[in-house]
This record gives C-alpha cells, structure tokens and sequence, in this order.
C-alpha cells in the first residue's frame, strides 16, 4: 500500500470479509521484521539484549491477539473508511520511517464510528506502508 488510506481501506475490507491472510499481507512479515527492521531499532542494540526472534514472538502473539478482538467487535460488518490520520511523531531510521499513533475514523453500517486504533504504528520503507502489529488495548 502507498497511502495510510489505501492501508486503512483495506484493513477495514479485511475486517468485514472476516478475512486473516488478507489482514496479514497488510503486516511486516517475520523476515521484514527480523531482517529490515529489527536491525535498526534501539532494542536491537546487544546491550539491550533482546533478540529480534524473541522481539517477533512478542509481536505475533499480540497481533494474534488484537485481531480476535477486531474481528469479534468488527468482522462481518459494512465498514467504510471515513479518513486515517497518524497523529503521533514520525521517527525518522536510516532506511525506513515509523508513524505512530495511527487511528482510523469510519462507518459502521453508516454509522458514524468514532476513531479507532485498529493498528497503532506503520512502516514507510520504499514508498510503501506495512502496519507492525494490529492493536489490542
């Protein structure tokens, strides 16, 4: 995706068809994470003693996690993107860009949905948009 709308639409699409591969081709993948990003994150620092597989687990299970509960509260319904908007700093890596505080803003079977943050952070490498993790409060 090349737009956080693009990105957000197709989060919502994904939610209302029920559909994980699609919400999961949206994400990093463990190679994207562990190979492109991971490396330049201050975690990744040996003093942090952090391994970028144990910081993957930690990803996984709480994506796994956030997107039963999307999928509870969500799947299934007319959802139409209204706007997405990261409102949080962008930080800036050598090779990639992390916008944070990302929430999106939509219709529920046009309804009006107050913002919501299905996913928090999104990757810009390359001019294109990957989310890190769907988002459990």
């Amino acid at each position: 995706m090349s737009s956080l709308d693009e990105l957000a639409t197709e989060v919502l699409a994904g939610l209302a068809s029920a559909d994980t591969l699609r919400l999961d081709r949206l994400r990093l993948t463990e190679y994207e994470h562990n190979e492109l990003v991971y490396p330049e994150l201050p975690a990744a620092r040996p003093e942090n003693n952090h391994p970028a597989e144990m910081a993957w687990a930690n990803i996984s299970t709480r994506d796994r996690v956030a997107k039963e509960r999307l999928f509870a509260e969500f799947g299934g319904e007319a959802l139409e993107l209204v706007r997405a908007e990261c409102a949080g700093p962008t930080e800036v890596f050598e090779s990639y860009v992390v916008h944070t505080d990302c929430r999106v803003t939509f219709r529920r079977d046009g309804e009006m949905f107050p913002p919501v943050q299905l996913f928090k952070d999104v990757l810009e490498r390359d001019g294109e948009l990957k989310i890190f993790r769907y988002y459990e409060p």
